[in-house]
């Protein structure tokens, strides 16, 4: 199915991508999903908790793979929009440690911290 085929490109992926770069990806190798089939196909795979929006650049919302995937930071860069993923073992013990505390269970989470990058901050 249209569904499948989706879910199987997304699963590849290992970085972030928008609705129009899977659906480059998936018409470079022949498929006839259309672009409305892959809109309608990404909430449910958020709602699954397959992929989860990271965020939006240029009025376009950016995915990832959540599943099996480490809690993470994005540093994001407001010039050049460039991400850049930290993961924080000592970040991750203390969200769990303040859920604990207050008897919350999180199911998944990111950390945006939006700034200005080295390469961009040399050009200022």
């Amino acid at each position: 199915s249209e569904r499948e085929e989706i879910l199987k490109e997304i699963l590849k992926s290992k970085q972030h991508f928008n609705v129009d770069e899977l659906y480059i990806k998936l018409k470079r190798k022949g498929s006839k999903v259309s672009k409305a089939s892959i809109y309608r196909t990404i909430p449910l795979l958020i709602e699954a908790g397959y992929v989860q929006e990271v965020y939006r650049q240029n009025a376009k919302s950016y995915y990832e793979v959540t599943l099996d995937k480490i809690p993470h930071i994005h540093f994001i860069c407001i010039k050049c929009k460039k991400v850049i993923e930290i993961i924080d073992d000592q970040l991750v013990e203390l969200i769990q440690k303040h859920a604990k505390k207050e008897n919350y269970s999180p199911l998944t989470y990111h950390l945006e911290i939006f700034g200005i990058c080295s390469e961009c901050r040399k050009g200022v």
